[in-house]
């Protein structure tokens, strides 16, 4: 596996960690409700564990500088955030699953 590979993966359980842990955890519950209150559309985002994860797929992606595709920067850049994104939802949904089997 190349290294680029290596890195989608890691950013990608990266996104799904953080992305879990805001839209489906206790501890940020106060957070997401306040969010709610305050704004309807940023509340749903912030609630939603595959949408929150796009967005914190295209941070990473802009701190880590990865290019997976090397043609324009902005479209390499979209496209390489939403393949972390794809890869990242697929964890968020298993790790959802997991604690729905645990019971937590």
């Amino acid at each position: 596996m190349n290294k680029e590979m290596v890195n989608v993966f890691c950013l990608s359980l990266a996104a799904s960690s953080i992305s879990f842990t805001v839209t489906e955890t206790k501890m940020f519950l106060p957070v997401r409700e306040l969010v709610k209150r305050k704004n309807s559309l940023l509340g749903e985002l912030i609630s939603c564990g595959y949408c929150f994860g796009h967005w914190v797929a295209f941070v990473l992606v802009a701190i880590c500088q990865l290019k997976l595709f090397e043609q324009w920067w902005l479209l390499d850049f979209f496209l390489t955030a939403l393949v972390i994104a794809w890869l990242s939802a697929f964890q968020w949904a298993l790790m959802c699953w997991l604690m729905g089997k645990t019971g937590k």
